[in-house]
């Protein structure tokens, strides 16, 4: 309702600063105020193409084409300095309606060469450039790069991926008055690169796939607490461990979906912490970095990169380790390596076997400190719920239309996708009752379908064990392709992780390279068009 009532709002106003601007093209003065029909009518005073009307009613893309339009408009009636198209963006069409009034209108039609000689090919050339790029990336593909060690060693720091948009349906952009090409802050500001008024109502167009359990999945952070905007909110990689509908329970670290262990799919490479005692024998960092990835930072690079470092020695000879679990074997097999065992964090009042090393007891007492999801965020250190990273549920993933009984036990599940997501007035009072806009209430349905998204790097991941679920309204993409992958760690030409460099997300058995072929089909069309030039000389 909103973004109707911004539409006509802003279609009166336009009206009111330019309607003797339709009257001098010979249009009719009521063709200003027609919500759709007076950018239409817009177009054909400046004689432009018809396709600019459907360019200029996609969000995000029609704020480019505002000022286009503005310029083309101003330029007709020969108001044709650079100034006065930025006077009537920087007052919001205050001057444009300032000339409407005061100045005597004469439409003299368009001319192409004073635009080419004023304003340059170049101008032009660059806003359609922003407006097919913003285009594209709304639509089909988005470049991403993976900030932080959550999905490692799956998606790793430093690679660059492009998301497909298409996979489970395009979302049509929510916030419709924003800074093409620019996520959420004007860069080096910290500025707001858009306005939370007005909103565009939830949209997807059809998917190829639905989102399923294993899938990589970039999604909008719900629990941002510096965004309400929904398409707005920090951009985040996962993998979707539940869909909707499903059971989902953590023991011991393994995840069981529906009472089944969750199975990685290829191309994922899970990550966990384990404890690790040698005979005195310290580590290579080279042959750590070089055979198993493994990065041993000095302190000077672990303080500069904290969320990094996979070795954390805390006596002579017992460590702190990031492994793969491919890797736990090579680990073990090591001549100074004499044992090697999981942190696992056991859920609090749980027997702890007191043969563990004192080391590896403190860290999985450690790991079991965190006040999870769905423990309300008090910050006062409730915690009903005795849920660790490792040992986690059971807990049901809501979906659509189905309707769950409301009890104590699972309220606070529950309780943001009530009030939050779904946006309705939820009060619990003293006694208990629950009401839901104002009614008592003991039963819900659900009106969203709802994901559960954990990292790959399973002891540093801030993931829906923490804040809860996903709503299908946040769902931005899926990984499909790395183009490109930075390894800071590394020196020289190993910076560049080739064996990752334009492979594709997911798919069966290793990853494959495919830059040497787009070399190749590189090479080939640049042959066949010199020869071509050579023909035609």
């Amino acid at each position: 309702m909103e973004f109707i009532i911004f539409t006509v709002v802003q279609a009166l106003w336009f009206g009111a600063i330019s309607w003797k601007f339709y009257v001098a093209a010979n249009r009719k003065a009521w063709e200003a105020f027609i919500p759709v029909y007076n950018t239409y009518v817009l177009v054909k005073i400046a004689n432009r193409p018809s396709y600019w009307v459907i360019l200029y009613c996609i969000p995000v893309v029609g704020v480019v084409m505002g000022i286009i339009m503005i310029y083309e408009l101003l330029h007709v009636f020969k108001f044709r300095k650079t100034w006065q198209t930025a006077a009537v963006m920087a007052s919001f069409g205050l001057y444009l309606g300032y000339l409407n009034y005061k100045e005597t209108l004469k439409y003299w039609g368009r001319d192409d060469a004073f635009i080419k000689k004023n304003l340059g090919e170049g101008v032009n050339s660059i806003f359609f450039a922003v407006v097919v790029a913003t285009v594209i990336r709304s639509t089909t593909f988005e470049a991403y790069t993976i900030p932080t060690s959550s999905m490692e060693k799956s998606l790793m720091v430093g690679d660059f991926l492009f998301v497909s948009k298409m996979h489970y349906g395009v979302r049509v952009p929510m916030t419709p008055i924003s800074a093409p090409l620019i996520h959420n802050k004007i860069p080096f500001t910290g500025i707001n690169s858009y306005s939370e008024w007005p909103q565009i109502p939830y949209l997807r167009l059809p998917s190829f796939a639905p989102v399923e359990s294993g899938d990589p999945v970039v999604f909008n952070w719900p629990a941002d607490p510096q965004h309400s905007a929904i398409d707005k909110k920090e951009n985040y990689v996962k993998r979707c461990i539940g869909t909707p509908g499903d059971s989902l329970e953590i023991l011991d670290r393994t995840v069981f979906i529906n009472g089944n262990a969750f199975r990685f799919p290829d191309r994922s490479y899970p990550q966990y912490l384990y404890y690790v005692k040698t005979n005195g024998g310290g580590f290579s960092k080279k042959w750590l970095k070089d055979n198993l990835d493994i990065n041993y930072l000095t302190n000077e690079e672990w303080s500069q990169y904290p969320d990094d470092q996979d070795v954390i020695q805390q006596t002579k000879n017992e460590y702190i380790m990031f492994l793969q679990a491919r890797h736990v074997d090579a680990i073990s097999s090591l001549d100074n390596v004499t044992e090697v065992i999981p942190v696992s964090a056991p859920r609090p009042g749980t027997r702890v076997e007191a043969s563990l090393p004192e080391v590896l007891s403190a860290w999985n007492s450690n790991q079991a400190k965190a006040i999870l999801f769905p423990n309300p965020d008090t910050g006062h250190g409730e915690r009903p719920y005795n849920d660790t990273w490792d040992n986690f549920g059971p807990i049901y993933v809501p979906k659509k239309g189905v309707t769950v009984d409301l009890t104590a036990k699972n309220l606070d599940s529950y309780r943001r996708i009530i009030g939050d997501y779904e946006g309705h007035d939820l009060k619990i009072k003293q006694d208990g009752e629950v009401l839901i806009d104002g009614i008592a209430a003991n039963s819900y349905t659900f009106e969203k379908d709802y994901y559960w998204m954990m990292g790959d790097n399973r002891h540093n991941s801030l993931d829906s064990r923490q804040w809860g679920y996903v709503p299908d309204d946040h769902i931005v993409g899926k990984p499909v392709f790395i183009w490109m992958s930075w390894d800071k760690h590394s020196k020289g030409i190993k910076k560049i992780r080739g064996e990752r460099v334009f492979t594709t997300v997911n798919g069966e058995g290793e990853r494959t390279s495919y830059l040497w072929h787009f070399i190749a089909v590189v090479l080939l069309y640049q042959v066949v068009q010199f020869f071509r030039r050579r023909k035609k000389a």
